[in-house]
């Protein structure tokens, strides 16, 4: 603006200077140049208020009068005598309008001009959020017509799913849970918690995606975990709380022993369409759970030391082989220790255990070997868990597997 202003002050002047040389130092007709009709410097005022407006042309009114007075003087009239006729200063009062009335116009239109700009910046920026819209809601339509074309074939392979995880065991089926909820719901962050009753406390056994919902949950009075866990139903929660988009309780005689969350949809796709159709798999996966728990508990206890939390090698590695697939389908993260038993005998190892390790992580042994399956571990976790884990067998050496 600063720069703008001198540069129209030397403008101004340039171009009176101009004309005073041309129409009256060289001028053969010197009287004339004050009464000329149409008078050059009203040319300049009204082209310099045109340009730059009322503030700007006003010093050109100033230049243009400086160089007409001197003019007036030139010619051998008193000055003073200038200001008292009105013949002789009606051009200066002439300048002063066409700069006032023009620069007005000129003003007005730049103004309009401005509020032009910022108006076409805001349809830019509607339009530009319309057609991010438009873009998310072909898509949203192109995966419903995807849904719609193949309804037929993917309710029948839903149910030829949902019907085979009738036979299989719990590590299983919650495999087989996390690959229906992602390919016939459309999520990819879904999670498995396991609820402890005693401790009211529920942790993390499987995540799937960036979760954003921590590893260790302690329902409190009124959050959508303890809705859940009083209503025993599929609840829908609140994304914008933190809350994931659709979680279901796990049960087992009745009572919650874990939940399932569904903590995102693509392309935010919530239709309430989605929910009934996760309440039916909700509904599945708890009838073939009920199945499964039963033959879990025999298969548990034929499997496991007496009177400990401790697996033989043979099971273990059953639930660590599951734990692999899930990693290599949905890469979810675990961390397999191992180490030589230095003489350790079940019981000993269960109570050096009791609360050093959490509920879901898995143990297994025999009279030469000792393997930890840590279950949705960080591995940058790993150098804390090798602490823990020497501190309860202390001398010995653990590696990964």
């Amino acid at each position: 603006m600063k720069k703008e202003f001198f540069l129209s002050i030397i403008e101004s002047f340039v171009y009176c200077l101009f004309i005073y040389i041309v129409f009256f130092e060289f001028s053969s007709y010197k009287s004339d140049f004050l009464s000329m009709n149409i008078h050059p410097f009203t040319i300049v005022i009204g082209v310099m208020a045109l340009k730059y407006g009322v503030y700007m042309s006003l010093q050109t009114v100033l230049i243009a009068s400086f160089f007409y007075i001197f003019s007036y003087y030139k010619l051998g009239n008193d000055p003073v005598v200038f200001f008292l006729d009105f013949k002789s200063y009606k051009f200066i009062l002439i300048f002063f309008f066409i700069a006032l009335s023009l620069g007005r116009v000129s003003d007005n239109f730049r103004k309009k001009i401005e509020e032009l700009k910022e108006e076409k910046e805001k349809i830019d920026e509607l339009l530009k959020n319309q057609r991010e819209k438009n873009s998310e809601l072909v898509q949203i339509n192109e995966r419903l017509k995807e849904r719609i074309i193949g309804s037929k074939e993917s309710i029948l392979t839903l149910h030829k799913i949902t019907s085979s995880i009738l036979t299989k065991n719990v590590e299983k089926i919650f495999t087989q849970i996390l690959e229906i909820l992602i390919d016939f719901l459309g999520s990819d962050t879904v999670s498995i918690y396991m609820y402890n009753n005693q401790k009211n406390i529920m942790r993390a056994r499987l995540k799937v995606g960036n979760s954003i919902v921590p590893n260790f949950i302690e329902p409190k009075e009124g959050d959508i975990y303890s809705k859940v866990l009083s209503s025993k139903e599929v609840l829908e929660g609140e994304v914008e709380k933190g809350e994931p988009v659709y979680i279901s309780p796990i049960l087992k005689d009745g009572q919650i022993i874990g939940i399932i969350n569904v903590e995102r949809l693509k392309y935010g796709n919530k239709e309430k369409y989605l929910l009934e159709l996760f309440k039916v798999i909700s509904d599945w996966i708890n009838n073939a759970l009920v199945n499964a728990f039963e033959k879990d508990e025999i298969e548990v206890l034929s499997n496991v030391y007496k009177e400990t939390r401790i697996y033989n090698l043979n099971y273990f590695s059953y639930i660590l082989e599951e734990d692999k697939k899930r990693k290599k389908i949905f890469g979810t993260d675990y961390i397999a220790l191992e180490t030589s038993n230095p003489g350790i005998d079940p019981k000993d190892l269960n109570e050096r255990l009791k609360g050093k390790i959490r509920d879901i992580d898995v143990v297994g042994m025999d009279s030469n070997t000792i393997k930890f399956l840590f279950v949705n571990a960080d591995k940058t976790k790993k150098d804390l868990l090798l602490e823990r884990v020497r501190k309860i067998i202390p001398g010995v050496e653990f590696y990964e597997i």
